[in-house]
């Protein structure tokens, strides 16, 4: 217990420790405990409402089937290999197509960041071509390329290229001059700079925007997928709704939240690694 006196007064004033002072571990413990559980919850609660709004006939079936029946579809296209086949192809362009565009935009931004000229020259220019959409180029990839994998793996790297180029090149540029000076007093060399300074300072935004870029590679295969392929989760959604099998178009639906999200959390698990100095936060 901690006492305090007013300045004005001889008063005292008891000021009980709270849980999170006293014990903040367990506190950090429980809290997470209870984010958890309201994450798994939410998503639980409203599966039981569609049940439920499924049973009673608030849904027609024929728009929103019932989650089991969902379910009893998604478990015939594992037994049959479609829903693999279509897992496999989308993910196999967004891991190439990700790599290529992340990789070559991380170099092209820490040359160009650290470079005045350079980045004076260019950044109209990039910043021009980053607001043209995406799946506006397919055609062109498409009449180039022609329909193989070629053309989506490459929309796939425009995509990511662009938006981690301007953050790289953002968070380079604005290394505090500070970070550098200390650098040159010590003498080091360009390349321990930026191995030692720059990077390590400019990695939270670049990894910002690696994880922005891997939502949007989900997003923009599926649409590639809806015109220019005939396997991946995009082309299930497409054929299904063709088809009319409305219970194939959820499990495709359902599949591409999930691979998005898996794609975020493994960028978050990279952040872990690559920054161990912000795990505590």
């Amino acid at each position: 217990m901690t006492t305090m006196a007013s300045e004005t007064s001889t008063e005292w004033i008891s000021v009980e420790p709270t849980e999170a002072e006293l014990n903040p571990h367990a506190h950090r413990r429980r809290q997470r405990r209870i984010e958890r559980s309201a994450a798994i919850a939410v998503p639980l609660a409203a599966l039981a409402l569609w049940q439920l709004a499924g049973e009673v006939g608030w849904l027609d079936d024929n728009f929103f089937p019932a989650p089991t029946k969902i379910a009893a579809s998604w478990w015939d296209m594992i037994q049959n290999g479609v829903f693999w086949d279509s897992l496999v192809a989308s993910t196999r362009r967004i891991v190439l197509g990700y790599l290529i565009g992340t990789t070559s935009a991380v170099i092209l931004g820490l040359i160009i960041g650290s470079t005045k000229t350079l980045r004076a020259a260019l950044e109209p220019t990039i910043a021009a071509l980053y607001t043209v959409p995406k799946l506006a180029i397919l055609p062109l990839l498409l009449l180039i390329f022609g329909l193989g994998e070629t053309s989506k793996v490459l929309l796939v790297a425009l995509t990511c290229f662009f938006i981690v180029l301007i953050n790289t090149i953002d968070s380079v540029s604005s290394v505090p001059k500070s970070y550098l000076d200390v650098g040159e007093s010590c003498g080091t060399g360009h390349l321990a700079t930026l191995r030692h300074i720059i990077l390590p300072a400019a990695l939270p935004q670049i990894l910002t925007g690696m994880r922005l870029a891997s939502g949007l590679a989900v997003i923009v295969i599926v649409g590639a997928e809806f015109v220019a392929a005939d396997t991946g989760l995009g082309f299930l959604v497409w054929n299904s709704w063709n088809l009319g099998i409305p219970e194939y178009m959820y499990v495709g639906i359902i599949s591409i939240s999930i691979l998005g999200v898996t794609a975020s959390a493994l960028v978050r698990g990279l952040e872990r690694i690559a920054m161990p100095w912000r795990r505590g936060s």
